[in-house]
């Protein structure tokens, strides 16, 4: 399984069609990502949901984004970290 710091440095890295379903989503978390280079995991989790909460009261990251980033990120994790994704996740949406 890949490391989140690695699959974030990379997660720019996508398919067009990929990117299309994701909005500024994979921009947002690519920034993130090599601001945070370096440091933990959970540094750059609290990071990203920061910003993604933040994009999603200001009215910038819909619901449809919010699924696309699951459905890209959730490969690269396992059972335990993809539940804790989809948790994150729906609470975003709830904002």
């Amino acid at each position: 399984m890949e490391d989140f710091n690695n699959f974030a440095k990379n997660f720019g890295k996508t398919t067009e069609n990929q990117n299309a379903n994701t909005g500024g989503l994979f921009e947002t978390v690519s920034r993130i990502s090599k601001k945070f280079d370096g440091k933990s995991t959970d540094e750059l989790l609290r990071a990203i949901y920061k910003e993604a909460e933040t994009r999603k009261r200001a009215g910038t990251l819909t619901n449809a984004d919010i699924d696309g980033f699951v459905a890209m990120l959730s490969p690269a994790l396992d059972a335990k970290k993809r539940k804790y994704l989809i948790k994150i996740a729906e609470d975003l949406k709830k904002i």
